[in-house]
């Protein structure tokens, strides 16, 4: 063969691979999410819902880009909580294969960095991690579980993975939110009783009434300040004291909000003795966000003509954070509002909706 032409065919294929190489790292470089700061004194990371997939994204969010979670194989992922701690980052949820696959039921996990790892229960039919808290090298997950000869849930504190406190199991109890100051442990939530449902916070296992049986109340989110112990809930009982957003300090309510119609609540979040919490009412046919600091309403840029809801909430420095969403007929985006104005999600908020959040500050 003509040693010209050897040469010839070598160099088109040579050619043909540096293109083939230069296309896939251009590819690559388009399919790179470039990060972009959301806010300038702070990281912002998220966990997501999928909308076209009806499931957890299998990612966190630092700012707008994406890292991945360790995911079971066939499974779905509900992520429920995530926190930030010494620049490390920790999601929770729960892992749940199909309903037909009955030998896999409903798993709490915990990432750190994206690494997988189970929270260790006795055997379950059900478990939720619903909140996340650091303490030092600690590492507190609240949630609940259905053991798997009985019925009602066990409300569970987890601690470095494994089961550090438990209920009783005799009302069935939903742990919502967890916070550690010091040496004490404090969760909050609500038992289901025979009367009605009735809000409770629990102080390193002992509880404390915060409601009565005739009307319906959940407790949500937990702050603890010096001495003082703030909770958000909310009342959801027409035929007897009506609908509310309520903030107790020390077991005594403030009613935020009070009426007829739909009331929910988001956080309760203090900061340098300023108590700030978020959540949403129905206002004639449409839901409108709410946020307050020290039990007064504060102006949220609501633009949207449909459903505005405020569901999380992070301070610093004086600087607010309130994470919601922005639903219409046609579409549903997230929003995070700083200090009342809506900011760029660069573009992350249009295929996923947002869950929660936390901020790492520089």
């Amino acid at each position: 063969m003509d040693k010209r032409f050897i040469i010839t065919v070598c160099c088109l294929l040579g050619l043909a691979i540096v293109f083939q190489a230069c296309k896939k790292g251009s590819d690559e470089e388009e399919d790179e999410v470039e990060e972009h700061q959301i806010v300038d004194w702070a990281d912002v990371y998220f966990i997501a819902f999928s909308m076209e997939d009806n499931t957890g994204v299998p990612s966190y969010f630092r700012n707008n880009k994406a890292f991945p979670l360790e995911i079971t194989t066939g499974a779905q992922f509900i992520p429920s909580d995530i926190t930030v701690a010494s620049d490390d980052v920790y999601v929770i949820g729960i892992e749940n294969k199909e309903p037909s696959v009955s030998d896999f039921p409903p798993k709490a996990l915990l990432w750190k960095n994206g690494k997988r790892s189970e929270l260790r229960t006795p055997e379950t039919k059900h478990e939720e991690a619903t909140s996340v808290f650091i303490s030092g090298t600690d590492v507190y997950v609240a949630g609940s579980y259905i053991p798997m000869d009985g019925e009602k849930r066990i409300g569970v504190v987890w601690k470095n993975g494994d089961t550090f406190m438990v209920t009783d199991g005799k009302e069935s109890t939903t742990f919502a939110d967890i916070f550690v100051s010091g040496n004490d442990v404090y969760t909050v939530g609500h038992e289901n009783k025979k009367g009605g449902i009735v809000s409770k916070y629990w102080k390193n296992g002992k509880a404390v009434t915060l409601s009565t049986e005739d009307v319906t109340t959940y407790a949500k989110s937990i702050a603890v300040d010096g001495a003082d112990i703030y909770i958000l809930g909310y009342v959801d009982n027409l035929s007897t004291e009506g609908r509310s957003l309520k903030l107790w300090k020390n077991g005594k309510a403030d009613k935020l909000i009070s009426g007829r119609s739909v009331i929910r609540g988001g956080k309760v979040v203090v900061d340098k003795g300023d108590v700030y919490a978020c959540g949403y009412e129905q206002v004639g046919s449409k839901y409108e966000p709410r946020f307050f600091k020290n039990s007064v309403q504060q102006p949220l840029d609501d633009f949207n003509s449909g459903h505005t809801y405020a569901v999380d909430l992070q301070v610093n420095q004086g600087n607010t954070l309130v994470l919601g969403s922005m639903n219409t007929d046609q579409t549903v985006k997230s929003v995070l509002w700083m200090n009342g104005q809506p900011v760029n999600l660069y573009d992350l908020e249009n295929d996923i909706s947002l869950l929660g959040f936390d901020i790492a500050p520089f």
